[in-house]
Parts: structure tokens; C-alpha cells; sequence
């Protein structure tokens, strides 16, 4: 090896990588280790230009060996931890952070990043230590402040984490994240007429999918409505479509036309939603308006407090009536009839089919599937074990859109449970009886009453605990359809 060479070599590398050329720079380093095999600082810039590269898997290989020639090297420590955390590996990453922590207890990146990776394990006590040292490490950093609100939320401590997003605020005030952080909060400790302006700034996130700007047309500030054209753009999941649609009533009584641009596969069963004068498919051309507005921003512009939600006990939604005759003769009178969605689109909302076994040993239950899709993968083995019928036909005629044969169905159906999906939303806006299973921290829009929400009242929640798990909601539920409080109708 020439030294000369080496460092010329090491040099070039470097410059190369500023200068973002790093396919070059890749063989620059990799000169440099012909020239001196198994060097530390080769290996670990590498490392880094193939991790920049997107070769994931070589930059570890070079990362580890760094470490191996050099196990208490704080920057190589950090990039082999952070690394291991990209390729999908949370406990080696915390082993190799939490040893530069002890080398160097001042790295506040590292604690912050041992804070994250504990999150993505659903440990959020220990998360919550790592982030507070972060923060007497880096006092101020809105990122820092934000993520250890995050984790006392996660803990079921909301007013805990309010006050810490309100910090996180105020560090950066421009933040759309912290803000729509902060919102969330709120509005799930019933403070409404604070909480929904500050959720209003989701959609200013880079990251947001369903930003709609519609140009020459003003957003909607609450003014007056009367003779005006209002289109509602959808946003988020088709269990959120369901839950805010009840807000074209308020738009029709303050005397507006609704416009509705909805998700192309929600069209058939909005027709049969009150007040929406106008559906539009997404993708298709928007007709003329006067103000637009996202729909999950209605609730704030409406005015709605927790004691004021529109729709809640009155449904608002109707299935189509000669879908349901249809359904009604070939799901029959027999027995308490019990319709089950047991998988969501998040997976810890997601129920196991099996929890549900109790449920169809008691004596006149028939149980009826309600999934569509996901989750289906779980009947071969269970659907017997549970006599659950499940209609392979439903909602899949092309002739109607989603929703319509499962609303249908539950118009035939004594109860429905669910796990935090769009069905519960559907049985919900429909008014039909409805079990909701909820996992130890649920969504914000359930707040915190244990039993109650104030959107449907045809709904009881059951909520799960760390301990228990779905075991012990489940058994809350059949000793509700065993004490009579469930009635055929």
C-alpha cells in the first residue's frame, strides 16, 4: 500500500459523494480498500455511499466489519445502528444504539433514535425515557418534543401529551405535523372548538395523499352557505368517508348544493346517503363550486361539539330495500343472527378469527362474515369451528359498488362486531345494534368515554386491555348477547 495512494484515493471518494456522483465514489473507496484491506474509515465511508445508494444489504456488510475492527467508534455505531433499523432489524439496532449510548451518554441522536425504534416495538415507557434523555440533551428540538408526546399518547396519558404537542408547537409553529398532532389530541379529550383548527393543518404535510387544491375555487371558512355550491372532496379510508357523510345534512340545512367527489368504489352506496345532492368519482372532471372543502374538515367548520354530532341518532345512510328483501331469504329468521368483521386495514385494530369462538358456542348464535378481501385467508381453518357463513358473493356483482350487499346484509342482521373498520361505520350510520372491539389505544375520533361515542349511538365499545388483550372484550361481548341486552328483532 502507498499512503499517497490511499489518501488519494479516500479524497476522491469524499469528493465524490459531496458532489453526489455515487457510483463513483463507490469505486473510489473501494481503491482504497484494494489498497489497504479491511481499513476502518474505507469500509465505514463505503458503507455509507452504498447505504446512499441504495444497496442496503452491502452497506450493512461493510458497516458490521467497521464495527468489528472498531466496536466503540460513536459515528460507526450510529450508522450501523440506524442501518439495521432500515433493513427491518429494531432489536439488533437498539443493542448496537444503546452501546453507543454508553460510550457517548451526550449523542442525543442516538437516544432519539432508541426513542423511535422502541415506538415501532410498542414499548412507549421505554420510549418515553429515551426521548426525555434526547431532550436534556437537545433542549428545544420540536422533533424530540413531538415523538415524547407521542409516546406518553401511546401510553393512554392524552392530557399528559397535549401539553407536550403544545410544546412541540411552539418550537416549531410552522409545523403542519405538530399541529395536526396536537388536534388529534384534543378533539379525542372532547376540546372540539380548539382541536379542529389545529387538525385542519393535516393536509399541509408534504407527506398528505389527499391534498386538493381546485383552482379559482376558495376553501370554505364556515361563512354563509345560503344558494352557494360547496364540493367535499373525500379523504382517507372508506371507514372515513362513512363516519363524516352525515355533514351534508348540516351543508343541505344551511342551505347549500352539495357537491360530493368521492372514492370511484363508495359511489353506489353514497346515493343512499341524506343531503348529497351531487356525487362525483374521483378522477372524473369537478363541476363548478363556489368554496371546497376536505370532508374531515366538517366537523370544525359546522361547529359540531361533541354534544352537537349531526347523525348520530338517526340514521343517515339506508340500504338499498330490494337488496335487502333479497338477502333477508337467504339469511332467514333462525336464531340470534350476528354479522363479524375481524380484520382491518391497520394491523392493530385486527381481531384474530379465533377470539371470535366463544361467541358461536353460545347456544341459538349464527354467526355471518362480514369481511371483505383481507383477512379471508383466515377461513379454511376457522369458518367450521365457528358454522360462519360466509357469502362469497357479497358486495362482488359488478352490478353495485362496495357497501351494498354488506349493508344489505346487516339490515337483516340482530348485531353487528366489529374490530375499527368501515363496517362498524356502516352498521353505524345505518343505526343497526353494533359491538366495537377497540384496542388498548384507539383511534382519536373514539375519545374516552369506556362504553359510549358520541357519533352512533346504536354503538357500544368494548376496549381491550395490554393484559388481556381481545380475550377480555370478547368475553365482555358474550356476556352482553348472553344477559338478553341483544333482542332479535
Amino acid at each position: 500500500m502507498t499512503e499517497d495512494g490511499f489518501r488519494q484515493m479516500m479524497e476522491a471518494g469524499q469528493a465524490a459523494h459531496a458532489a453526489d456522483n455515487l457510483q463513483l465514489a463507490i469505486l473510489h473507496f473501494a481503491e482504497a480498500l484494494r489498497l489497504a484491506p479491511g481499513h476502518p474509515v474505507a469500509l465505514f465511508n463505503l458503507g455509507i455511499t452504498l447505504e446512499d445508494a441504495g444497496q442496503t444489504e452491502a452497506a450493512l456488510a461493510m458497516q458490521e466489519e467497521a464495527h468489528r475492527l472498531r466496536p466503540d467508534h460513536p459515528p460507526g455505531l450510529f450508522r450501523l445502528g440506524s442501518l439495521l433499523m432500515t433493513l427491518g432489524q429494531p432489536e439488533r439496532a437498539l443493542s448496537v444504539l444503546a452501546r453507543l449510548l454508553a460510550v457517548r451518554p451526550d449523542f442525543p441522536d442516538a437516544a432519539f433514535r432508541c426513542g423511535n425504534i422502541l415506538m415501532a416495538l410498542d414499548r412507549p415507557v421505554e420510549a418515553e425515557r429515551a426521548y426525555r434523555l434526547a431532550l436534556t440533551l437537545e433542549p428545544g428540538q420540536g422533533a424530540i418534543v413531538n415523538n415524547l408526546a407521542g409516546a406518553l399518547r401511546r401510553q393512554g396519558r392524552p392530557t399528559d401529551a397535549t401539553a407536550w404537542y403544545r410544546w412541540a408547537v411552539r418550537c416549531e409553529p410552522h409545523s403542519p405535523e405538530y399541529h395536526k398532532n396536537l388536534g388529534a389530541c384534543l378533539i379525542q379529550q372532547g376540546h372540539w372548538r380548539e382541536g379542529w383548527p389545529h387538525y385542519d393543518w393535516r393536509d399541509r404535510q408534504a407527506v398528505w395523499r389527499w391534498r386538493r387544491d381546485v383552482p379559482g375555487v376558495p376553501r370554505w371558512d364556515g361563512s354563509s352557505l345560503a344558494g352557494k355550491r360547496i364540493l367535499v372532496h373525500f379523504e382517507q379510508g372508506l371507514g372515513d368517508t362513512l363516519q363524516f357523510a352525515r355533514y351534508f345534512q348540516v351543508l343541505k340545512a344551511m342551505g347549500a348544493h352539495t357537491l360530493f367527489e368521492c372514492q370511484a368504489e363508495m359511489h353506489d352506496i353514497l346515493r343512499r346517503v341524506d343531503g348529497i345532492d351531487e356525487l362525483i368519482r374521483h378522477g372524473y372532471p369537478l363541476p363548478a363550486a363556489d368554496f371546497h372543502a376536505p370532508l374531515m374538515s366538517l366537523p370544525g367548520l359546522c361547529g359540531s361539539t361533541p354534544a352537537t354530532v349531526p347523525g348520530a341518532s338517526a340514521p343517515y345512510l339506508r340500504a338499498c330495500p330490494d337488496r335487502v328483501v333479497a338477502w333477508a331469504s337467504r339469511i332467514g329468521n333462525d336464531g340470534l343472527r350476528i354479522g363479524i368483521n375481524w380484520q382491518a386495514a391497520e394491523a392493530g385494530k385486527s381481531i384474530p378469527l379465533a377470539a371470535f369462538a366463544p361467541l358461536a358456542a353460545i347456544p341459538g348464535v349464527r354467526l355471518f362474515s362480514l369481511q371483505q378481501q383481507a383477512g379471508l385467508e383466515q377461513l379454511p381453518e376457522w369458518s367450521a369451528a365457528l358454522n360462519l357463513t360466509h357469502f362469497t358473493d357479497a358486495d362482488r356483482d359488478r352490478r353495485c359498488g362496495a357497501f351494498m350487499d354488506s349493508a344489505a346484509i346487516i339490515a337483516n342482521l340482530d348485531l353487528v362486531i366489529s374490530c375499527d373498520s368501515a363496517v362498524i361505520h356502516l352498521a353505524g350510520a345505518m343505526g343497526r345494534p353494533a359491538f366495537l372491539i377497540l384496542p388498548p389505544i384507539a383511534d382519536w375520533r373514539w375519545m374516552n368515554d369506556p362504553e359510549r361515542t358520541v357519533w352512533y349511538d346504536c354503538l357500544r365499545m368494548f376496549r381491550s386491555d395490554t393484559q388481556g388483550g381481545w380475550f377480555a372484550p370478547i368475553g365482555s361481548v358474550i356476556r352482553s348477547v348472553v344477559d338478553g341486552s341483544i333482542r332479535k328483532r
